[in-house]
């Protein structure tokens, strides 16, 4: 897992202390403990970002090109999230 520290409290890695913004590989149950204790954000993951024209608006996808969505950067929406079910 990689992540990015964001504390000046930084926790040791790999036998020394990391510093604010190093960026480090660690393994996946540190590094959900490290995110956990607020030392690190993960950085594997971005999150999808729309894509815009020059003047800033947003793009629409091309209906001709199946198999890229021009309306998103790097040519993938993100999955779609479910209505919560209700209780009752």
């Amino acid at each position: 897992m990689k992540l990015k520290i964001i504390t000046d409290r930084g926790p040791f890695v790999d036998g020394r202390k990391a510093a604010m913004d190093d960026i480090v590989e660690v393994a996946d149950d540190a590094g959900k403990a490290m995110i956990a204790n607020g030392f690190a954000q993960r950085i594997d993951d971005p999150k999808p970002k729309r894509a815009r024209t020059a003047k800033g608006k947003l793009k629409a996808d091309d209906p001709s090109t199946p198999d890229v969505n021009e309306a998103w950067e790097g040519g993938k929406a993100p999955k779609k999230r479910g209505r919560p079910k209700k209780n009752g």
